[in-house]
């Protein structure tokens, strides 16, 4: 039996081969061009009854048709064994979060097993080597990443193997299950939780990550005439930025009755033009190397992947200061927000 294990390159582009429509890999769906990761998928599982791959999140919950249709009738023949989310912040080269899917074509039940790994991570300081700018001068800096301990693979195994469910931690869900949610593989769907009265994680975890998601966003910065944006399918994108903004605006004026010191990072990724430009601004060199050879395309998919994880952590972090809000342990009618912090 052939086993295939990858890590291949996030939301590539790629050319449909000619009769594509005609060839085995394919049966199950033909992924668009502008993204390759279930083209991986597809060749791999042609050739060998087992795959594991890993992926960005952003293949959990897409809404592109064509991977929609791919996702739908892997989930359909059975072909999905496990899926695994896995904590931010554990690549070197980039910090964006990703997920863990196994393939088995030949399982002997009918169910997927989820699990949530956040939370499992532990940290580890490593040292960086690059070049800062155009010089040639090498330079060592420290990176703190997540990584997972041996006892918690181990344990993923296990649970994969067993198929049991753990409160806040794993499930087995079967393919009715995962029809009702039409489709999305987020674990965190189907996974159960303890009822317990508004707890939360600290707010500062929760503004730490929003943080950290919000510097990779800003490390490069692009200004676009408007009809250029238009043309390459990114303007929506461009106008989420606005809506974003305004949004950090106001949790923060919230954030200042539970915490002074809790502060959302603002946000500067994007700007319109209505002048015939279109450029990149580096604001923060040590992610040149993976935004620039993005570029356009896969640009607006790593900030949609982003954009998404921003979303979930905004909302944890609404869902915590309602509660306090109602029942008035937080007083916003005192706060006055400061406007010119973020002009």
């Amino acid at each position: 039996m052939s086993i295939v294990i990858s890590n291949p390159p996030y939301n590539m582009k790629w050319q449909h081969p000619f009769f594509a429509q005609s060839q085995s890999r394919f049966d199950l769906g033909l992924p668009p061009e502008n993204n390759a990761n279930f083209a991986f998928v597809l060749s791999a599982l042609d050739h060998s009854e087992k795959a594991t791959f890993i992926l960005p999140n952003a293949v959990l919950y897409t809404s592109n048709k064509d991977e929609f249709i791919v996702k739908k009738n892997l989930v359909d023949k059975n072909y999905l064994e496990a899926v695994i989310s896995l904590p931010g912040n554990m690549f070197e080269s980039t910090s964006i979060p990703t997920c863990i899917l196994v393939f088995n074509k030949r399982k002997s039940h009918s169910y997927t097993q989820v699990i949530d790994l956040k939370g499992k991570e532990t940290k580890e300081i490593r040292d960086q080597r690059g070049q800062y700018g155009k010089t040639n001068t090498n330079r060592v800096y420290k990176k703190e990443l997540n990584v997972l301990s041996n006892d918690v693979i181990k344990e993923v195994l296990s649970v994969i193997e067993s198929r049991k469910n753990e409160v806040g931690f794993t499930k087995s869900v079967s393919i009715n299950d995962i029809k009702e949610q039409e489709y999305d593989l987020n674990p965190g769907k189907y996974i159960d939780t303890e009822s317990v009265d508004n707890i939360h994680r600290p707010y500062e975890d929760i503004i730490k990550d929003l943080n950290r998601i919000i510097e990779s966003k800003n490390g490069v910065k692009i200004t676009i005439n408007e009809k250029m944006a238009k043309d390459l399918e990114i303007y929506d994108l461009m106008q989420d930025f606005k809506q974003s903004k305004e949004l950090n605006k106001n949790m923060n004026e919230m954030l200042k009755a539970v915490n002074p010191n809790l502060k959302i990072k603002k946000e500067d990724i994007a700007a319109l033009s209505r002048n015939k430009e279109m450029k990149f601004e580096v604001k923060n060199f040590e992610r040149v190397p993976e935004m620039i050879a993005l570029f356009i395309s896969m640009w607006k998919q790593f900030v949609m992947t982003l954009n998404n994880e921003e979303n979930r952590l905004l909302v944890e972090l609404r869902d915590a200061l309602l509660p306090d809000l109602i029942s008035g342990d937080i007083d916003v009618s005192q706060n006055e927000y400061d406007a010119k912090e973020d002009k």
